[in-house]
């Protein structure tokens, strides 16, 4: 009784999955409705049965990605999981022609080179260094050096 509650539950929120993609662009009627209460659920399976398959055949994919472009995994998750899976959960009902590209987007890197280092003047840098003359430095010195054998 448990697992039939269970499917039935599980059946209920693949079918409501779908209310939840947006787009104006088309509208339904009923019959789509219908209709895509039976192809959700194939459209689940499609995704389940192309994941198994994906990583049935990764050795032979592996194999396929050797020489270039080295893409064999990506094309092959993108045509057997990724556009069943968008079709499936990411489809308003009744647009049958729905066809999401799944490819990722690679940003460029555009290589900026550091900004030139620029030197100070000789004069610059021993200016904060003469303020204080070496027999102050040294007074300093002492006075730490009693307090912390204190």
């Amino acid at each position: 009784m448990k697992l039939r509650k269970l499917f039935v539950f599980a059946l209920f929120a693949a079918l409501a999955a779908p209310g939840f993609a947006d787009s104006p662009k088309v509208e339904s009627d009923g019959y789509d409705v219908m209709i895509d209460m039976i192809l959700r659920p194939v459209g689940i399976a499609s995704t389940l049965i192309g994941a198994g398959i994906f990583v049935g055949t990764s050795p032979l994919t592996g194999l396929a990605s050797i020489p270039a472009p080295h893409d064999a995994f990506e094309k092959l998750g993108n045509t057997i999981v990724c556009k069943p899976f968008k079709w499936t959960f990411l489809r308003p009902s009744g647009d049958y022609r729905y066809d999401v590209d799944c490819a990722r987007k690679v940003q460029a890197v555009v290589y900026q080179p550091a900004p030139p280092v620029v030197e100070l003047p000789k004069k610059v840098a021993t200016e904060p260094l003469a303020q204080y003359p070496d027999d102050t430095n040294k007074k300093i010195d002492t006075l730490f050096k009693k307090e912390m054998m204190k």
